[in-house]
């Protein structure tokens, strides 16, 4: 352990980048976990300290070093958590959220309408639509929403697609 030590210590400011490079394989290894951003911190750390190196080796020392590395650290996660939100905030993933937004879309039956009611494909899930009775794999438009039932008419003759699986 004292070996690995001095050899970052011998590394300066490029230990920072071994550091987050490290975290950039291990987000790759273990997904979901969102170590990218420990990485970017390290990397910035790496990169500050190569920009000032006597501040960071004479005045700060490690201690500054690390309040560096938490300091970005913690920018960099509250600035993912923020360009997240606004993301989900602009409608792109709201499959589930707001059906009404599936208006004049095109979807594919993947159930029969039989007695008014059958299923269509919208991304990866299955919604219950209602309308004239209809054969599975044929395009549909749909006209209204109904709670979380899709109201659907056909498209013109000829539109029925192979049967997704």
């Amino acid at each position: 352990m004292m070996v690995l030590l001095a050899v970052l210590r011998d590394l300066g400011p490029y230990a920072w980048f071994i550091v987050g490079a490290l975290f950039l394989i291990a987000e790759v290894v273990l997904p979901g976990i969102n170590l990218i951003w420990f990485g970017a911190a390290a990397s910035a750390t790496g990169l500050v300290a190569l920009a000032w190196p006597p501040l960071f080796a004479a005045v700060l020392g490690w201690e500054g070093q690390m309040a560096a590395f938490i300091a970005f650290a913690a920018i960099s996660v509250i600035g993912a958590r923020f360009l997240a939100a606004r993301r989900f905030d602009d409608g792109i993933d709201r499959v589930n959220r707001d059906p009404s937004v599936h208006i004049g879309r095109e979807l594919v039956l993947a159930e029969p309408i039989v007695a008014g009611t059958g299923r269509a494909v919208w991304g990866d899930s299955l919604w219950r639509v209602t309308g004239p009775d209809l054969p599975a794999g044929l395009r549909v438009r749909v006209v209204g929403v109904d709670g979380s039932t899709l109201r659907v008419e056909p498209l013109a003759a000829g539109t029925a697609v192979a049967h997704p699986a």
